[in-house]
């Protein structure tokens, strides 16, 4: 470059539109504005350019666009230097605005045509994509066109036999094939209530695969492999998944249930945990909020069935009641507020379903037998012979056989000083002997008239600390508290669910319903 062409281009502090003057553009590249579009009588002595600032804002956006995203060659020429350096520039953008920030003369000169011709040379090679025929997939976007299982589902009723079931299925046809090998026989006949069947066929509408499982974690597989069938167990087919939900009671419990995804099922285990401090009947109102935690059977990708309600909340009348279910190492299970205390009352004051009454607690009773007075320090239930005879709560057996005239009687030790005697049975449940555990609801006996006794019926006696009450007009006591080692336990097992009540405790007087088909 000829020192005449340096001494022009080298300039301080000129003004831009003499540097404007000065720069040669390619045509492709000029920045033109014409004359006319100055109204200002003042521009035409300006060359017809507009206001400098209008040629700094243009020039220096059109650089930063052009040049901020291209890397390319570029050279500049030192004030201190006459000797051409070639650096890259990376990013562009960041040595312009330092070098316009600073106002750092160093930076004398760009040589405009070099780098255009640079730019056209690189824009030459850029190819335009097509566009693919279809949308991307996605595992949010992806929307499947057949929707519909290639399997049939049935769960297995209590009035159900083989040939009800495969009509269900659609695949009658193909018992009588599976029936002629012994062991397929067998399997099949192991089916019960609650059991889970499910069947898919082959181009043909032939059987082609038959799953089912009794408890979820088994199941037994038929599958059509040549003309043949064949089977064996294996585990985790079904799969159990905990889903969550919570709504606000407008319609109905059950109505509004079903639309927020819960399962009738699911609904009716929360009526019956909640039924001792809820009178579902009369106490539901209009604004009361539900939340929910329960398990779902899936098959192939395929929800199933129902089964478990794990943690419930509901506020009824702006009272909160809570409930975490909890098997314990007996393998029995129940529901307990998170503090650990059990849902239901420690007792219920009858032992036998839809008994009559027919003599009260009395002290002072004329004993029939014995014709003379002694105190009735129970309550006598009328009842068939054989009639089933429950354990009003929880405890152990203390004692069990023959106790004078109470024929033969069962006495079961409680907490907190309870015990209960159930007396005159005709027999006991098979098995049952002194220090079984047994449960609210337990069968551990039989009706009969055994000892003293007119006839078939139960003697049902409630004692605290060896004091005879009344059980049916006695206020019962809350649900008994687990004991320490239990406590620890039940802590462990329900800290997650707790911490998913919270949360869905926060949604629901939100008023933001969740279910697990948008993520909840």
């Amino acid at each position: 470059m000829s020192s005449a062409v340096k001494n022009d281009i080298h300039y301080s502090n000129n003004d831009w539109n003499d540097i404007i003057k000065k720069y040669k553009l390619h045509s492709n590249m000029e920045i033109v504005i014409s004359e006319k579009s100055s109204t200002n009588p003042t521009d035409s002595n300006r060359g017809g350019y507009a206001s400098p600032w209008v040629f700094r804002t243009v020039v220096l956006t059109g650089l930063v666009a052009l040049l901020g995203n291209l890397p390319f060659q570029s050279r500049l020429v030192n004030a201190s230097n006459t000797n051409i350096q070639a650096f890259n520039i990376s990013p562009i953008e960041e040595t312009i605005t330092k070098a316009v920030a600073s106002h750092d003369h160093s930076i004398k000169e760009f040589e405009i045509e070099n780098q255009f011709t640079e730019v056209d040379d690189v824009i030459i090679g850029f190819h335009e994509l097509a566009l693919p025929k279809h949308a991307l997939q996605t595992y949010a976007g992806t929307v499947d066109e057949d929707n519909s299982s290639k399997w049939t589902t049935y769960q297995v009723k209590s009035y159900d036999n083989l040939t009800n079931i495969f009509y269900k299925l659609g695949h009658q046809s193909s018992l009588k094939t599976l029936q002629k090998d012994n062991n397929f026989k067998k399997e099949l006949k192991s089916l019960k209530k609650g059991s889970i069947v499910r069947a898919s066929s082959n181009s043909d509408g032939d059987l082609s695969e038959l799953v089912f499982t009794h408890d979820k974690r088994n199941s037994y597989v038929i599958t059509l492999n040549d003309d043949t069938y064949t089977g064996k167990w294996k585990k985790n087919i079904f799969e159990v998944r905990q889903s969550r939900a919570s709504f606000t009671i407008k319609n109905g419990l059950f109505f509004d249930g079903k639309k927020a995804g819960v399962a009738n099922k699911i609904i009716k285990q929360v009526v019956k945990v909640f039924d001792w401090d809820i009178d579902f009947s009369h106490d539901i109102r209009v604004g009361d909020e539900v939340t929910a935690v329960f398990e779902e059977i899936y098959h192939d990708g395929d929800k199933v069935a129902d089964q478990n309600l794990l943690a419930a909340e509901f506020i009824n009348k702006g009272r909160e009641f809570r409930a975490i279910r909890f098997t314990n190492k007996d393998n029995k299970t129940d529901y307990f507020t998170p503090q650990g205390r059990e849902m239901k009352k420690a007792f219920i004051r009858t032992p036998i379903a839809h008994a009559r009454v027919s003599s009260h607690f009395n002290p002072g009773r004329f004993h029939p037998k014995l014709h003379k007075i002694r105190a009735h320090k129970g309550t006598d239930f009328a009842a068939r012979t054989g009639t089933p005879i429950m354990a009003t709560g929880n405890g152990t057996i203390k004692s069990i056989g023959r106790k004078g005239g109470y024929g033969r009687a069962i006495v079961i030790q409680h907490r907190e000083g309870y015990t209960t005697l159930y007396a005159h049975m005709s027999k006991y449940k098979k098995k049952l002997k002194q220090g079984d555990k047994v449960y609210q609801g337990d069968i551990i006996g039989y009706v009969g008239s055994s000892g003293l006794a007119t006839g078939p019926h139960l003697h049902y006696e409630f004692r605290k600390n060896n004091t005879p009450i009344n059980s049916m007009t006695a206020s019962l006591p809350n649900s008994m508290s687990l004991t320490k080692r239990e406590l620890k336990d039940f802590r462990n097992s329900a800290y997650n669910l707790v911490l998913q009540l919270n949360v869905l405790h926060r949604f629901v007087k939100a008023k933001i319903e969740i279910n697990s088909a948008i993520g909840g």
